[in-house]
């Protein structure tokens, strides 16, 4: 599977072999001419980080994942 590159709803942008099927997301083409896709939604931008290793994540996001874990959020 190729890298896709995936929008966070706070501008983030993340590089990931996730494919963006099934999830809620509005696809567009940068000016470097890369296909971006936009997570449209609270629920899709969860369903895309439940499959994207920690590590790829900038570090605020891993943070506020593991804090919505410890708390029962996920």
């Amino acid at each position: 599977m190729n890298v896709a590159r995936f929008l966070l709803r706070d501008g983030s942008k993340v590089g990931a072999e996730v494919s963006p099927v099934g999830l809620e997301v509005f696809s567009y083409e940068d000016q470097k001419g890369q296909v971006i896709h936009a997570l449209a939604t609270v629920k899709a931008e969860r369903e895309f980080l439940k499959q994207v290793p920690s590590k790829l994540l900038p570090l605020y996001v891993r943070m506020e994942k593991s804090l919505a874990e410890a708390v029962g959020r996920s």
